[in-house]
C-alpha cells in the first residue's frame, strides 16, 4: 500500500507542477500580447505624426522646410526603430507559441 501511495502522491506532484508552470507561461503570454499591441499603438501614434509632418511640408514656406523635414526624419527613424521592436516581439510571441 505503500508503494501505491508513493506513486499517488509523485503524480499528484507532477500534475501540480506542470499546471503552475502551465499557468505561469499563460500569464507571459498575456503579457507579451500586451506588450505587442502596445507597441503597434505606438506605430499607429508615429505613423499619423509622420503623415501629419509630411503634410506640413507640403504646404510649408520655403524657410521652414529644413525644420519640417528634419522633425520628419526623426519621426521617421522613431517609426523604423519601433517596428523592429515590435516585429522582434512578435517573433519571440510565435516561438513561444509553438512551444
Amino acid at each position: 500500500m505503500s508503494t501505491s501511495n508513493n506513486i499517488e502522491n509523485t503524480y499528484r506532484s507532477v500534475i501540480a507542477s506542470i499546471k503552475q508552470q502551465r499557468d505561469e507561461l499563460n500569464v507571459e503570454m498575456r503579457l507579451a500580447r500586451m506588450e505587442v499591441r502596445g507597441g503597434w499603438d505606438e506605430v499607429e501614434k508615429k505613423w499619423q505624426q509622420a503623415q501629419s509632418k509630411a503634410y506640413q511640408l507640403d504646404k510649408a514656406s520655403a524657410e521652414s522646410v529644413h525644420e519640417h523635414g528634419q522633425a520628419l526624419s526623426i519621426l521617421s527613424d522613431e517609426l523604423k526603430e519601433t517596428c523592429k521592436r515590435l516585429k522582434t516581439s512578435r517573433q519571440a510571441l510565435a516561438f513561444r507559441d509553438r512551444r
